[in-house]
């Protein structure tokens, strides 16, 4: 018995079936319907529906309605581009198709005998069971694409950031859990103990598959548009991407900026206690600091005394001024007006700031961070501001960091240095910062909504723990311990590794903290691993400081 089927028929399901690709290539956006899912013999997702539409215009176009085509089978399993254009292609060819298979005659015959290389049924074919055939085409297809799109979707999923073994961090060649050795569980330098972001996997195995570790064709840095478009869509500050210039470590342009515009004597406010790499180089350059105590505020937070250190800016020959936002080791996140003064202090007393925003990316809501150079132009123009993925993706050990290099004076004086004299951009950071600017926000925000809830959970542990207090956090997985009420009679990280087998970083090494209290009854605490581990480095602090 014969099916009737109509050609209103025949268009309503070819409809559903382009408009599903067309609506999965939405879905992907550029990057994923350009890409290839780990599947035998797939294609793009978007050169699949190119392919769909050369169908549609030589069976539908050429055998039905007779009009003739230009056809290339082969460049149709090649191409590649935006995915809105491709879209609104599919919505002209599908409206090309009504008016053809309108026009057309039911059980009329078809125009031309089809070319074998189309792939057709080997059988006569009318106009009816053309179009079947059209549709049993795009039908599978929307099919193959459903699977690539879940297969691609799949793959870019973040991976969950508490997958991590203790034995696959034991396993680890890192400083972090190889050097305290095996008796010590390790909390100490920054370094999260998450598995890779899978953006950054892709990227980096992309380039090796490529063999692409020669010399880089770049013009210009090579990080200065994905760095530009990264501020202005989190942040909405527009730097110059001019301005930007490469280092392999965040304290390189602290070292830089000091050889290049200032001598032996000057010196440098910061906000202590501080990052201890930071304090070393001051130190052995003979660039004095001008301190900026941080203390406990009345209203909770960290908070300093402003008119002391307008006093010692005054007396002590400063000529930059070193701001760590977010700050290191306290967590603190410096607010709009905070910020504020500090810049109406470096503007008083022209000093050039280098500020230092490697934690930017980790702050805990309902907090904000403001990048200090997008305060108003006049601070642009006197402020360095470094950065890097390393911290929020954890790749530290790429060594690929950029300064944003506002005052002209400092971008002359660096471009003057001999080539490569402060090393170059390695290749594989690009790539792997690229991918985590760009592609690598869900994982981020998966590794921050942990990392909230680890801060938390400390701040309940530690709270019933004697002699021991914590302000907590606004950003990152530091914490600042106070471990004066404690009565352990020496540097707070040495007691807790001889007696509770953890490895904190010592207070000591970051300089003074509040006034009135010993640097070594401080330590700095990192939270950014597993709940499991977590809980076995604070169940063993908390038995020790209990006997």
């Amino acid at each position: 018995m014969p099916v009737a089927i109509t050609g209103e028929d025949f268009l309503f399901f070819a409809d559903r079936a382009v408009g599903g690709m067309s609506t999965i290539l939405g879905e992907l956006g550029d990057e994923l319907a350009n890409t290839r899912p780990a599947l035998p013999g797939a294609n793009t997702p978007f050169a699949l529906l190119t392919h769909c539409l050369g169908v549609m215009e030589y069976w539908g176009g050429h055998l039905v309605a007779g009009r003739p085509v230009r056809r290339d089978r082969q460049a149709e399993f090649h191409a590649a581009g935006p995915v809105a254009l491709l879209r609104d292609g599919a919505a002209r060819a599908l409206e090309v198709l009504r008016d053809d298979v309108r026009a057309s005659r039911p059980g009329a015959p078809l125009h031309a005998e089809p070319d074998p290389g189309a792939l057709g049924p080997r059988r006569e074919l009318t106009r009816d069971s053309a179009l079947q055939h059209l549709y049993e085409e795009l039908a599978q297809h929307h099919g193959q694409m459903e699977i690539m799109r879940d297969c691609l979707l799949a793959a870019r999923r973040p991976a969950d950031p508490v997958e991590a073994p203790i034995g696959w961090l034991r396993a680890k060649h890192g400083v972090k859990w190889h050097r305290p050795g095996p008796s010590l569980l390790p909390a100490w330098v920054a370094d999260m103990d998450f598995p890779l972001a899978p953006v950054i996997a892709e990227a980096i195995g992309a380039a090796l598959d490529r063999g692409d570790l020669g010399y880089p064709d770049w013009d210009g840095h090579p990080l200065a548009g994905a760095f530009a478009e990264r501020m202005r869509r989190r942040h909405g500050w527009r730097p110059d991407p001019g301005h930007v210039r490469g280092v392999t470590d965040l304290i390189q342009s602290l070292q830089l900026t000091l050889t290049l515009l200032t001598e032996p004597g000057d010196g440098v406010v910061a906000f202590t206690p501080n990052y201890p790499p930071f304090l070393r180089t001051l130190e052995s350059m003979r660039r004095p600091l001008v301190a900026a105590p941080l203390e406990p505020g009345p209203g909770g937070g960290w908070t300093w005394d402003h008119d002391l250190l307008e006093h010692r800016v005054r007396a002590g020959r400063a000529r930059i001024l070193l701001l760590v936002n977010p700050h290191n080791p306290t967590g603190k996140v410096f607010t709009a007006g905070e910020l504020r003064r500090v810049a109406d202090l470096a503007e008083r007393h022209d000093l050039i700031v280098i500020s230092d925003e490697i934690h930017a990316d980790l702050v805990h809501a309902p907090h904000r961070h403001t990048p200090f150079a997008a305060l108003d132009a006049g601070t642009a123009a006197r402020t360095v501001t470094v950065t890097s993925a390393s911290k929020a993706f954890n790749i530290a050990g790429l060594r690929t960091a950029l300064a944003h290099v506002g005052p002209a004076v400092l971008r002359t004086a660096w471009d003057a240095q001999p080539p490569d004299l402060y090393g170059a951009t390695n290749v594989l950071g690009v790539e792997a910062t690229r991918a985590a600017w760009a592609h690598g926000d869900a994982w981020l925000a998966a590794v921050t909504a942990h990392l909230t809830r680890q801060r938390d959970h400390l701040a309940e542990r530690v709270a019933a723990m004697p002699g021991l207090d914590l302000l907590v956090p606004e950003a990152g997985y530091l914490a600042w311990l106070d471990c004066r009420d404690a009565g352990l009679g020496e540097e707070a990280a040495d007691w807790f590794r001889r007696n509770a087998g953890v490895e904190l970083s010592a207070g000591s090494e970051f300089g003074s903290g509040a006034v009135g209290s010993v640097a070594g009854s401080r330590a700095r605490l990192n939270f950014a691993t597993t709940r499991e581990v977590l809980d076995l480095i604070l169940d063993r602090m908390a038995g020790a400081l209990a006997e």
